[in-house]
């Protein structure tokens, strides 16, 4: 607990003066817009006082909280996200509800298929070369371009090193947020909502979606063409967790929120540029090809 505790107090340090252009948040849209706008406020209710259980969490989630940075090194505190809406809010309840209306209505066998295959779309930053599971999480760094010809780590070694070490960063940021947060997840707070995937780590944002949205910014560098296929596929990473009741529509939305933000900084940062320059390169020559 000693070196969680460390990890968000020791980050002091100043970022740098962007020179780059920021890309900016596209403004929130669909169902996210229509519950943001309901209040997010307290009411009086006792549900308020219910976080997540640490006591759950696997010890192995919090060792994420000592990985070495790769590319960046940013305070914890520059990520902006809004905070979630408490539990008892107006807010909560109409989330909470709209994932019961999911849980009726859009639950169709080949819908939660391909949501609990989702699920399984990750990257394991402990992975090793020598694991056998080694070349599935190579093959994950792709899932957001998984339609385009060839875009695997096989045809573009040199963008899958570059995105293993941005995922390792990725992890870092999130996860320093859900333990910052440690919201609770819908189900531990309306039994009402069936869970279908084991989710015993925080919610908030959503880790999940975070990624997704960080590899569809980062592609949108490689192939701004295109930006449409990669920000879709990451919504549908994301709406699949809404669908499978292990996260809040505010927990996907603030992964959104996170990976932009966290993209704006990687594309300040000289090494990630140097890597991204390389990058373009061999996504280049492979559509050539």
């Amino acid at each position: 607990m000693k070196n969680i505790i460390y990890i968000f107090t020791f980050l002091t340090f100043s970022v740098n003066t962007f020179s780059q252009k920021i890309r900016p948040l596209t403004p929130i849209s669909g169902h996210y817009k229509e519950l943001a706008k309901l209040s997010g406020k307290a009411l009086p209710d006792s549900s308020d006082r219910k976080q997540f259980p640490l006591e759950g969490l696997s010890p192995k989630n919090a060792l994420k909280l000592l990985l070495k940075p790769q590319y960046l090194l940013v305070p914890v505190s520059e990520f902006k996200l809004p905070d979630f809406p408490a539990n008892s809010s107006e807010q909560t309840k109409a989330e909470i509800e709209y994932l019961l209306k999911l849980q009726a209505t859009e639950r169709s066998e080949e819908k939660v298929k391909e949501s609990l295959a989702f699920a399984d779309v990750y990257y394991d930053v402990f992975v090793k070369p020598s694991d056998s599971t080694y070349n599935r999480f190579q093959k994950n760094l792709f899932h957001i371009g998984r339609q385009l010809n060839g875009f695997t780590p096989e045809n573009l070694p040199k963008t899958a090193k570059m995105m293993t070490r941005v995922w390792n960063d990725c992890t870092y940021y999130f996860w320093a947020l859900k333990f910052q947060y440690n919201r609770t997840r819908p189900y531990m707070l309306d039994a009402r909502i069936k869970n279908l995937n084991n989710t015993n780590f925080q919610a908030y944002p959503s880790g999940h979606s975070s990624a997704s949205y960080v590899a569809a910014y980062i592609y949108q560098e490689l192939l701004p063409q295109k930006t449409d296929l990669f920000v879709k596929n990451a919504y549908d990473m994301a709406y699949s967790r809404e669908i499978i009741g292990v996260h809040y529509p505010s927990d996907s939305e603030s992964g959104r929120v996170f990976a932009r933000q966290f993209v704006n900084f990687l594309l300040q940062n000289p090494a990630f540029q140097k890597d991204l320059e390389e990058a373009k390169k061999e996504v280049a020559s492979l559509i050539k090809n």
